[in-house]
């Protein structure tokens, strides 16, 4: 038996987009709400589809586990947060309906929607949304590094809560768009969190077996009641079990993780495959230590001339769109920098004239198998500036190690944490890179009061790395969604995430 007063191993916070953003009413005003209607979605009002899917969660503890199969199953379908992200990645209304901030950004009051209640039908008030942002911090849960700086967690009444802060946390409400966010029944302290769920989502877990997850519909859902009556999340052990699934017609959805797999699921009959843009960012990482060639900013500039990017990002079948700076698309902060190093080896060339014949010797380009291919032709328009580059293919793990303690000169690698630009900040081993304005821009980001100005400063932050080359990147990778041609409404952005289901019909 667990409970939600679990301390987490390594809270972290998720970024998220939500495609089902719940509509506002003009000038802020509280949705209107059905909480006793049907759903006005379509669809049959008792459908049940099955979503194959690849990796299971271990618990269905919300609070302790930080595994992110268990957040695309449960939030937005089981659990809600006080606000959520739109797809212009700015804050919007959730179970809060509105808030405001103080000027000096220490003091936060949200309003709640009336009528919210959690799954049992008991009251979703001011009271159980204190409650949960308090165990969070006090017990250190998945989330609690969003809620720094809290001072305290009040309600002076039913429907307001009032977060006080000892300085500015301009990430605040992206923290409460996420893990930090999430509300739980108070009802369920001594519940076990590892197989039931104790929400206000338009979904209940009903059943938690070694290969599914069994969601029914929430008829106490105090928003429109969704239009599927129950839903099967599938875990298959491979893509190919998943491609199966949908051929012979026992899946109704498909979430593969490779492109191949996609590639599959486009020839079958009746399937419709589509794909949005994901948090995973590809890229070839420079080392930027001292003794490594990448040291010097020329020669990362030249580099990211002679790789083709735009022409990479268009033809690799995982690659959803261009990426030429740290921050991906569905992150606060994003720019679109892809002017700033477009193909020209003509100029790559006359850049590296200036370094001596014998001034590089030679280095390899790190690889895993799985990305052989690419990695070979990015070697070969790097052997084109001239660089005297290989390439050097290990297995996954051993790039992983290698890249994370700084034991290579570049390498082509993935990254797939809403943060882990914050790695041209610290000045880890990972990339060795050390930039006192981007350092200052990134200081400046953190110390405003508001999310909109955070964003507006984390956007030159994006910049400045990006402008100087840190590394090449190359595109953010697509998730892909395949459903059977009865199956409407399934999001398609970030949904490796999150995988809200209250807006699915079948």
């Amino acid at each position: 038996m667990t409970d939600c007063n679990r301390s987490s191993a390594r809270p972290w916070i998720v970024f998220t987009v939500v495609l089902a953003v719940l509509a506002l009413a003009a000038g802020g005003a509280f949705l209107l709400l059905r909480p006793h209607g049907g759903s006005p979605f379509g669809g049959r009002p008792g459908a049940h589809i099955t979503v194959g899917l690849r990796d299971k969660p271990t618990s269905l503890d919300i609070c302790t586990n930080s595994e992110r199969a268990v957040e695309q199953a449960l939030i937005d379908n089981v659990y809600q947060t006080l606000v959520t992200m739109d797809g212009e990645r700015a804050i919007s209304a959730n179970v809060a309906a509105r808030w405001s901030e103080s000027t000096d950004g220490l003091r936060y009051s949200f309003q709640l929607r009336a009528g919210a209640t959690f799954a049992d039908g008991s009251p979703l008030d001011a009271s159980a949304v204190v409650a949960s942002l308090q165990r969070t911090i006090q017990n250190k849960q998945v989330g609690a590094d969003g809620l720094a700086h809290v001072a305290s967690v009040e309600n002076p009444d039913g429907t307001t809560v009032v977060i006080t802060l000892h300085e500015p946390n301009p990430r605040l409400l992206e923290a409460l768009a996420g893990r930090a966010g999430v509300i739980v029944n108070p009802n369920a302290q001594n519940a076990d969190f590892t197989r039931q769920s104790y929400g206000s989502g338009p979904f209940a877990v009903s059943a938690f077996t070694d290969d599914a997850i069994e969601l029914t519909r929430n008829e106490h859902y105090w928003q429109d009641k969704p239009a599927l009556a129950r839903v099967t999340l599938r875990y298959m052990p491979s893509d190919e079990a998943l491609v199966n699934g949908m051929r012979d017609g026992s899946l109704d959805v498909a979430l593969p993780q490779g492109a191949q797999a996609a590639g599959e699921l486009a020839k079958l009959d009746g399937v419709q495959v589509r794909d949005g843009v994901s948090t995973r960012k590809t890229l070839v990482a420079f080392n930027n230590a001292g003794s490594s060639p990448f040291s010097d900013e020329q020669v990362r500039r030249f580099t990211r001339f002679a790789i083709d990017a735009a022409q990479i990002a268009r033809t690799q079948p995982d690659a959803k769109e261009q990426l030429s700076g740290p921050i991906s698309q569905l992150q606060p902060g994003y720019e679109d920098l892809n002017a700033l190093f477009p193909f020209d080896l003509a100029r790559a060339q006359s850049m590296r004239s200036y370094f001596a014949a014998g001034y590089f010797t030679p280095f390899t380009l790190l690889a895993d198998d799985a990305h052989r291919d690419l990695a070979q032709q990015i070697v070969d328009e790097m052997a084109a500036i001239p660089l005297p580059v290989s390439l050097e293919v290990v297995n996954a793990a051993t790039l992983a190690s290698r890249v994370e303690t700084g034991d290579y000169t570049c390498a082509l690698i993935e990254m797939d944490d809403p943060h882990d630009y914050t790695r041209f900040v610290d000045g880890s081993a990972m990339f060795g890179y050390q930039n006192g304005a981007a350092q200052e821009q990134y200081a400046k980001a953190l110390a405003q009061t508001d999310f909109a100005s955070y964003r507006e400063q984390l956007r030159a932050f994006d910049r400045i790395v990006g402008q100087d080359a840190a590394s090449a990147w190359l595109y953010t990778g697509k998730d892909v969604v395949a459903a059977q041609s009865h199956v409407q409404g399934l999001p398609v952005d970030l949904t490796g995430w999150r995988l809200p289901l209250a807006h699915v019909r079948a």
